[in-house]
């Protein structure tokens, strides 16, 4: 699971995910030195198979993103989540290929009428108009 949380939560988010027993991936951390100052991924003792991955929102996108998400019901409990479109940049910002497929497979979804002015003009101010014309492109010929 990833959470995406304003980077002036972090001492209170990880000091109450630590106190319900969630405790640092140290492994995941040395293979992903890169991330570390970004991403904190934590594991459960009743959860071993479940990594929580917190992500601090590190640019305006990121801002953005925590400004449009929407609520989501999910068994009974109210989670907040990120618009589809949204998900799509963050994933064309990683740039890694399951990424890539992740975002193609967003784009497919015939059940999202995804904002594509939105998408253009964040793809344009975070440099990825390339990335997010090939995802469409790839979306629109498979």
């Amino acid at each position: 699971m990833l959470v995406l949380s304003q980077e002036s939560a972090r001492a209170h988010l990880t000091g109450s995910l630590l106190s319900h027993g969630f405790q640092p991936d140290t492994s995941w951390v040395e293979r992903n030195p890169m991330a570390k100052d970004r991403v904190l991924r934590l594991g459960h003792p009743s959860h071993p198979g479940i990594p929580l991955d917190l992500l601090f929102s590190a640019d305006p996108h990121e801002e953005a993103a925590l400004v449009r998400r929407r609520s989501l019901d999910l068994l009974g409990v109210s989670v907040s989540v990120c618009c589809p479109e949204d998900l799509i940049l963050m994933k064309l910002k990683a740039s890694r290929p399951h990424d890539f497929e992740d975002a193609l497979g967003i784009v497919k979804n015939p059940h999202l009428q995804l904002d594509l002015a939105y998408l253009w003009s964040w793809a344009d101010r975070m440099g990825l108009h390339g990335e997010l014309h090939y995802v469409l492109q790839a979306a629109s010929t498979g």
